[in-house]
């Protein structure tokens, strides 16, 4: 049999074998499959946060450039702080006020412990009658009202006494209460006047610094950004309905679009339990591996998480399979099929199909 005729009687064959059809047509095959869920989002430095003022103030001076590096306590900005004098004064005028009424010769406590002077001595009188009485009453000098009578007094005289006393204790107690409360007030309206310093929290780099000095800023403004110099991560926003896929620990890859043709890689390291209403995603923040990539904050990229990945298992492609998990056989029958884990391109044929089947490509 010459050349020819072995060709002919090939393309015969396999006519024979794949049907007449003119659709586009697969043959089931084997592969190695990965399942990814898609996300995007930024790179940020680990430990970023930016760097607000708790009170309003004027930048008096900035102490460091965008690029430094700073330790945990570097001062970053000197602030003027715009006075409050009123408050500051009252604060003064409260202070000294308590001052003088917590002193040991203060009119108030002078009153008080004259009180219990006073108190002391009726006591003292009335508890001396009554000893006499009782005495004289012993020896059958005097009667028992009269006894009765100095008992009294001298009951009623002793529960004066400390009811003085305790007054004076409580008195002095709630002055000294007072001065404390008073003199951290006042210390702590002196510290919103005046100037003050704002320093790192953390070990990083500068990133940026948005007001310049003569500048005032409001109590929220942020002023500067600060992160870790050499280390990154990524905040990422997964879809709703792939969320429930991804776990701690998965393998991620990314692509950057300031990096050409650079996969990087990382892991998911946090999940955040809520879903945001309006853009229906959650946030993930996964690590990244920056290798000898010049990294910057903000930097947009593209992310695959692994959630499965299956080796030597039946695929066909994605496009050979309607929603009803239905394909087309060769003979034109349609063939409803179990499918699994699946990607961009394939999906995993778990029952239906055999590994050399022919199906064809649904029609439009």
């Amino acid at each position: 049999m010459n050349l020819a005729k072995t060709v002919s009687l090939l393309l015969l064959l396999v006519t024979l074998a794949l049907g007449c059809s003119d659709r586009e047509q697969v043959i089931v095959e084997r592969k190695n499959l990965v399942q990814g869920v898609y996300a995007s989002g930024n790179v940020m430095p680990t430990g970023y946060y930016e760097v607000t003022s708790k009170v309003p103030g004027i930048i008096d001076k900035i102490l460091v450039s965008v690029g430094e590096n700073v330790e945990i306590g570097t001062p970053l900005a000197k602030l003027q702080n715009q006075p409050n004098e009123a408050n500051l004064q009252i604060a003064r005028n409260q202070l000294e006020l308590a001052r003088k009424h917590a002193a040991p010769d203060s009119d108030v406590l002078a009153q008080l412990e004259k009180q219990v002077e006073n108190a002391r001595a009726v006591f003292v009188q009335d508890s001396t009658e009554f000893e006499r009485r009782h005495r004289l009453r012993d020896d059958n000098i005097g009667s028992r009202q009269t006894l009765d009578l100095a008992e009294l007094r001298y009951k009623t005289s002793l529960k004066s006494y400390q009811i003085a006393r305790r007054k004076l204790s409580e008195t002095r107690s709630r002055l000294e209460v007072e001065l404390d409360n008073a003199r951290n007030n006042f210390i702590a309206q002196q510290s919103r006047t005046g100037d003050y310093t704002l320093l790192s929290a953390i070990e990083g780099k500068v990133y940026d610094i948005m007001p310049k000095e003569g500048e005032l800023v409001a109590g929220s403004r942020p002023i500067m950004e600060i992160g870790s110099a050499n280390e990154f991560e990524t905040e990422l926003q997964v879809d709703e309905t792939d969320i429930v896929m991804v776990k701690a620990g998965q393998t991620v890859h990314f692509e950057l679009d300031a990096l050409e043709d650079t996969v990087l890689s990382g892991s998911v390291s946090l999940i955040y339990p809520r879903i945001d209403t309006i853009e229906r995603t959650a946030k993930v923040i996964a690590s990244i591996n920056p290798g000898k990539s010049p990294l910057y904050p903000g930097m947009a990229l593209e992310a695959n998480i692994i959630v499965r990945e299956k080796e030597d298992i039946l695929v066909i492609p994605v496009t050979y399979i309607n929603d009803e998990n239905e394909v087309i056989l060769a003979n034109e029958n349609r063939k409803q099929i179990e499918t699994g884990i699946r990607d961009l391109n394939y999906v995993e044929v778990v029952s239906g199909l055999s590994e050399g089947d022919v199906i064809l490509k649904p029609g439009p």
